[in-house]
C-alpha cells in the first residue's frame, strides 16, 4: 500500500526495529495503527479487509462496500463479512471458505434463476457531466442514461438506475429492463 506497511505476527522489538529503520533511511515517520487477527489482500492497491482482534471487520476500497454496488451483492458481501469477522483460525478459515463458497453457489442460482428482483440487481451511479460531454469513453451508466432520453431529459446530478444485460449496449436503465434481459453470468 502506498501510506501502509502490513508487518505478519512481529514483536515490539520487531515493530519498534521496522519504526527506526524507516526514519533513518526515508525521513519517514511510521505510527503502529491497527492490529489486525488477520488481512485478506486483493491484488487491487488500497483493496483489502482486516478483521480486528475484537472481530471489526475493517474493508478498504472492497467494491461490495461501494454506494452504487447493487443491494443483492451487497447483502452478499455483508453476510460474507459477518463470517469472516468470526474466524479465530486457520482451521475457521477453511471451514469459512467452504460456507461462503455455498452462499454464493446459492446466490448465483437464484441469479441465474431469475429470481432476484430488478430492483435487488440495480447499480445507482450520479452523472458527473451531461451525456453529451461523454465522447471517448462511454461509461455503462451514460449508455443508460443514454437510452432514457427518449423519455426524459437527462442532466447533470441526475441518478441513473440500470442494469446489466446480455444483449448490446450492455446495460438499459431499471424502468425499461426486463427480468429476461439480465446478464446473469
Amino acid at each position: 500500500d502506498t501510506d501502509s506497511l502490513f508487518l505478519k505476527g512481529p514483536t515490539k522489538d520487531q515493530i519498534q526495529i521496522v519504526i527506526d529503520w524507516a526514519k533513518k533511511e526515508f525521513g519517514v515517520d511510521l505510527d503502529l495503527d491497527k492490529e489486525y487477527r488477520y488481512v485478506v489482500l486483493s491484488t487491487r492497491k488500497k483493496n483489502y479487509l482486516g478483521v480486528k482482534k475484537d472481530g471489526q471487520v475493517d474493508v478498504k476500497g472492497l467494491t461490495g462496500k461501494k454506494s452504487h454496488t447493487p443491494p443483492f451483492i451487497k447483502k452478499l458481501f455483508y453476510e460474507i463479512l459477518e463470517i469472516l469477522s468470526k474466524v479465530q483460525s486457520t482451521e475457521d478459515f477453511a471451514q469459512s471458505k467452504e460456507k461462503i463458497g455455498s452462499m454464493i453457489s446459492q446466490y448465483a442460482k437464484k441469479l441465474k434463476a431469475k429470481e432476484i428482483p430488478l430492483s435487488e440487481l440495480t447499480f445507482n451511479v450520479m452523472i458527473s457531466k451531461a451525456p453529451s460531454e461523454y465522447v471517448k469513453i462511454i461509461p455503462q451508466h451514460i449508455r443508460a442514461a443514454k437510452l432514457l432520453e427518449s423519455l426524459r431529459e437527462i442532466k447533470k446530478g441526475d441518478i441513473i438506475s440500470y442494469v446489466k444485460i446480455i444483449n448490446k449496449p450492455g446495460v438499459k436503465p431499471v424502468e425499461m429492463a426486463r427480468p429476461d434481459e439480465i446478464d446473469s453470468a
